[in-house]
């Protein structure tokens, strides 16, 4: 099974991003925004392997769709 996680990625430096979901309490970094979501992907699935789905995903509500809005100002 697939899941979707809501992830914020944040540039924290010169050539440097921060992955983070805060709903599997997960971060990673990497030197562009797609490795470091790239490496948060490697961790979840890390975690997962380490505490099992259930646990990893446990507030990770199935009935919620998550989406991005892109808004100009």
């Amino acid at each position: 099974m697939k899941y979707k996680l809501p992830v914020t990625i944040e540039r924290i430096g010169d050539n440097e991003y921060m992955a983070r979901s805060e709903v599997v309490r997960a971060t990673a970094t990497g030197e562009s925004p797609e490795e470091a979501v790239e490496n948060l992907k490697e961790a979840v699935e890390e975690m997962i392997e380490e505490y099992g789905t259930e646990l990893v995903l446990k507030d990770l509500d199935k009935d919620v769709y998550y989406s991005i809005v892109e808004v100009g100002v």
